[in-house]
């Protein structure tokens, strides 16, 4: 399905992806260097790397196939996703930058106190390290299913690209490398979607509009509507907790320079949520006009409709630009990667070694035992992704759910909780962690869907879309109750247990949460100029690289492909070099 020229595109993607690392590397002097940044990543980069760990191959495969089945009801979901960061841009976003946390357990340690620190270090680092592994297993499985290439060589491939750009590089490295990933990403999805539209069996944008099946826009068709209505309410709840949980997307503001360019940042995300999911889903509907025979093109996917983004673009795109499309995909999910690499090495390195082990350790050990575990990290994901591929059974969007369930909502939700209500014991954190995983483990072993659709009187019996999402919306809506019950259960022991030492902790806390960030006074060093240099730096080089596309044999419309993808890259470097002699002239 590929040619040379493509495998040389990826080839040269993977390559300037593990040097963006060694760009970086000499930025870092220490710990909140490496882990955040410093707390001085400029909103621009920090806004487009949130968009981007917010996307994952899971989007374009996983999510892909649900889209394909089932037209504009996951879109509105990912489009629903504008209301919780609407809440983040007016009440949170600067709030998170103020806490002042190099990482999100300092933040723990502040609001629960020590013992909950280290839970929150034991329970979410494996679990940060399994979802990596998910996730590297998924872009893999895509890989080689999709284009033939064997799943485990891609797994080791691409876990030692992003294992050298998180050890070596850090925080800045990350974010610099999730700013041209989702640039990526949206040159090649804005490519796929145009030449998707213009293709003759599509006939442009009203010709997509008037061929639309039915099912794609009436969802009673293939669900019940308290199904989908169901579905679609509890998926809201999760983007809006997703969106609040300080250890997902509000982690990416502690690396912001300060409350406003959190701010700022928060808004290019609300604009990149809207619009992205358009973009990137629109052609995968068309392939639902154009008859693919997709168990066929991809034998070796359990559900054929996860190649159904593939099976657009394969169609639409020269040679070469297919490998950029694969980049594309190895971009959305590499963002989500290599971030969790740099948080779990920070969990581990500063909040067990330097606040348990060591609390004397200096900033330049700190730094090392960093890319130390960045590195070990970086082999635990890659054996997790291989044991995953050996015992896959179920299709992605179900394990998918199934692990949202069982593993993350329970940590989201003392993590929501513990910021808008404060007055919990500190073991209302974890004890509410374990709570809701029990709660959740229970549900899922006891639960018999279509004895519960029978009492809730659905006389018909459930087809296998409907009881999939049932499962999801229960288990997930019981998992939460649970977890909420309890953590306001745990308040009417608040007085019993609140010490001196942890109220001040807490008030502390959320006085800074509420302070301003004062870059003078709290003598902040200012990096600007260096991201501003590096940034163009890696734009003209990466769009320099693309532009070569245009000697690949194509025609002279297909070779202007290159040009417009690779000029855009030239022109935001040159842009961004522009400023960058401002601020130092």
């Amino acid at each position: 399905m590929l040619t040379g020229w493509d495998y040389s595109v990826i080839g040269i993607y993977l390559v300037f992806m593990m040097g963006i690392g060694l760009l970086w590397s000499r930025i870092n002097k220490n710990s909140s260097d490496y882990f955040r940044g410093g707390g001085n990543i400029l909103w621009w980069i920090n806004g487009m790397s949130s968009l981007a760990v917010g996307l994952t191959a899971y989007s374009f495969t996983a999510a892909g196939a649900k889209v394909f089945e089932t037209g504009f009801l996951l879109v509105l979901v990912y489009l629903g996703g504008v209301i919780p960061y609407l809440l983040i841009y007016f009440f949170l976003a600067a709030r998170y930058r103020q806490m002042r946390a190099v990482t999100v357990c300092d933040a723990i340690r502040r609001r629960f106190g020590k013992p909950t620190e280290q839970f929150w270090v034991w329970t979410a680092l494996p679990i940060g390290l399994f979802q990596g592994g998910v996730m590297l297993y998924i872009i893999s499985l895509f890989v080689s299913a999709a284009v033939g290439f064997p799943i485990i060589p891609t797994i080791i491939v691409l876990a030692i690209a992003v294992t050298v750009l998180a050890s070596s590089g850090g925080s800045y490295a990350v974010s610099a490398s999730d700013f041209i990933q989702m640039l990526i990403i949206i040159v090649v999805s804005v490519t796929i979607l145009v030449r998707t539209l213009l293709l003759p069996e599509v006939g442009g944008l009203s010709g997509f509009v008037g061929q639309l099946p039915e099912h794609y826009t009436n969802f009673n068709l293939f669900e019940r509507p308290a199904v989908w209505i169901s579905l679609m309410m509890m998926f809201t709840t999760v983007n809006v907790m997703r969106a609040m949980d300080l250890n997902t997307n509000g982690a990416k503001f502690l690396t912001v320079k300060d409350g406003h360019h959190a701010k700022k940042a928060c808004m290019m995300m609300i604009i990149g949520t809207a619009v992205v999911p358009l973009i990137a889903f629109t052609p995968i509907m068309a392939a639902g006009m154009m008859n693919f025979d997709l168990p066929a093109m991809f034998p070796n996917l359990q559900n054929a409709g996860e190649g159904a983004y593939i099976a657009i673009a394969k169609q639409v795109l020269p040679q070469g630009m297919m490998g950029l499309m694969v980049c594309s995909i190895f971009a959305a999910t590499l963002s989500s990667m290599d971030t969790a690499l740099n948080k779990n090495a920070g969990f581990f390195v500063k909040n067990f070694y330097g606040d348990i082990i060591n609390p004397n350790a200096s900033e330049k050990t700190l730094l090392n035992l960093g890319r130390l575990f960045s590195v070990i990290f970086g082999v635990i994901v890659m054996s997790a992704a291989i044991l995953i591929s050996m015992f896959r059974g179920a299709d992605l969007f179900s394990m998918l759910l199934k692990f949202n369930v069982l593993l993350q909502f329970p940590l989201i939700i003392p993590m929501v909780l513990g910021i808008l209500y404060k007055r919990t014991p500190g073991w209302s954190c974890w004890s509410t962690v374990v709570v809701s995983m029990g709660a959740a483990w229970l549900t899922q072993k006891i639960l018999v869907i279509d004895s519960l659709a029978a009492r809730l009187g659905m006389q018909m019996p459930l087809n296998a879309l409907e009881g999939k999402d049932m499962a999801f919306i229960v288990s997930g809506l019981i998992t939460i109750l649970a977890g909420t019950a309890w953590y306001f259960f745990t308040a009417l022991f608040y007085k019993q247990f609140a010490t001196k030492e942890y109220t001040a902790s807490v008030e502390s806390f959320y006085k800074d949460m509420n302070t301003p960030i004062d870059h003078v006074a709290e003598d902040t060093v200012n990096q600007d100029a260096t991201q501003y240099r590096n940034m163009s730096l890696m734009c003209f080089v990466y769009g320099g690289a693309i532009t070569l596309g245009t000697l690949i044999p194509n025609t002279l419309g297909e070779r202007m492909l290159f040009v417009y993808c690779g000029g855009t890259f030239l022109a935001i470097g040159g842009l961004l070099r522009f400023i960058y002699h401002r601020k130092t002239s």
